[in-house]
């Protein structure tokens, strides 16, 4: 997946993957999460700092070796406990 994100506000942000088999982001040209291996359903995370207004390019590569799929890319907003789904508002076409 590529193209290009945008933060609501300037604040450090957590992103959170959660993946069987191989992961890895990147976001603003910078490596987040590195999980290039087979495994059952697992989360990763990784921050960054991120200006509101401003797009950042964004890639995740992902593969599928055996057994269930999953992918899932979330971020914990800033001055919140949980983390969502990163919206498709945010997302942007490379």
């Amino acid at each position: 997946w590529t193209g290009q994100l945008q933060a609501p506000t300037s604040e450090t942000y957590t992103f959170y993957t959660t993946s069987d088999d191989g992961v890895r982001l990147w976001v603003d040209g910078r490596l987040l999460v590195d999980n290039w291996t087979n495994h059952a359903p697992v989360e990763n995370r990784g921050a960054i700092a991120l200006v509101a207004g401003r797009r950042y390019d964004i890639r995740l590569e992902y593969y599928e070796n055996t057994g269930g799929t999953v992918m899932r890319l979330r971020w914990k907003l800033p001055g919140t406990t949980t983390y969502v789904a990163v919206p498709a508002s945010k997302l942007y076409p490379g």
